[in-house]
């Protein structure tokens, strides 16, 4: 089976290295391109090093191998007959394309074979660009401290953003608050609690590598009779990704609910009838209704954690779909 891939190669990180060697578990003779300096100008390394690096490793495999120069995207796709081509998310579009002129030329089309997207420590997807900027090395390691972004200047979510983060990572990191508009009404009701998180988060990003939007809303249950308040979570990263999670819910006191309807958010209820002057960004009404069994931070973290499981096993959500 004749398979090809292609690159730059400008750092031989943990994915390129995944690249190379899913195209020898399948080949038995590989072609390499791997892209010229003219072809991509501005790189920090120069052809015969990232050619002598990706020799170097893939010398283990014990199979032949060709390593081309190449000055598109194209290389030798559309004169030799290839079997697969191994790529990665980001250059499927490119494989389409190539297989879309093949036919034209009446060659056939090659499989195409996608690689999971690999992630580095901090679950942000491997890039050379990212490794050129000094954020992470080739295994994928933090070298930078990341800048996370809370959509809020609530001291209450900021904690439970950190307290989430600082269980997942082991590495420097910044956590800011910053006031923007949830865009959705003060007391969130139904789908405008999701829609206030994702405001949240997508209007904190900015620099940041991650912002976090968190929203508390109230949602009607039809089968129990009740409004339940579920703390929705959106995460944002600075590749475009969000992911989603709500914690769990619980049942406010009919007094609440009344004063809700006649206008009042749940904070202000809250805090009339516990007596406690801001509550929502002390205890939370959750940490009044339980008598501190559970507090507003934990409960925020639950949502927090939930948004960032697709993120903890990427090898479950990152796959093609």
């Amino acid at each position: 089976m004749r398979i090809v891939v292609g690159g730059t190669f400008e750092f031989l990180h943990v994915g390129h290295r995944e690249l190379l060697r899913r195209a020898f578990e399948l080949g038995d003779e590989v072609l390499i391109g791997i892209t010229s300096d003219s072809f991509k100008p501005g790189i920090s390394r120069g052809f015969e090093e990232r050619k002598r690096a990706v020799e170097e490793f893939v010398s283990q495999f014990g199979k032949p191998y060709r390593i081309v120069e190449i000055n598109d995207m194209y290389g030798p796709t559309l004169e030799e007959e290839f079997d697969a081509i191994v790529v990665s998310r980001e250059t499927r579009e490119n494989a389409e394309r190539i297989n879309e002129e093949r036919i034209k030329r009446g060659l056939k089309r090659m499989e195409i074979v996608e690689i999971p997207i690999i992630v580095a420590e901090d679950l942000l997807p491997v890039s050379s660009r990212r490794i050129r900027e000094g954020e992470i090395d080739e295994e994928g390691r933090r070298i930078k401290r990341m800048l996370v972004r809370v959509g809020s200047e609530n001291p209450s979510k900021i904690r439970a953003v950190k307290m989430v983060f600082e269980r997942i990572f082991n590495f420097e990191m910044e956590f800011q608050g910053v006031a923007v508009d949830s865009g959705v009404p003060p007391q969130p009701v139904g789908e405008d609690t999701v829609r206030g998180a994702k405001n949240r988060a997508v209007k904190a990003l900015g620099e940041a590598d991650y912002s976090v939007g968190l929203e508390a809303g109230l949602f009607w249950e039809g089968e129990m009779g009740e409004y339940v308040d579920r703390a929705y979570c959106a995460i944002l990263d600075k590749f475009g990704r969000m992911t989603f999670g709500h914690s769990g819910g619980f049942i406010y006191p009919p007094e609440v609910i009344r004063m809700v309807k006649s206008g009042l958010e749940v904070g202000e209820a809250m805090e009339r009838i516990s007596g406690i002057e801001e509550i929502k960004k002390k205890m939370g009404a959750i940490g009044y209704l339980s008598k501190g069994i559970i507090n507003r931070d934990e409960f925020n973290a639950q949502a927090v954690l939930m948004a960032m499981i697709p993120r903890i096993r990427p090898e479950l959500y990152l796959k093609e779909k």
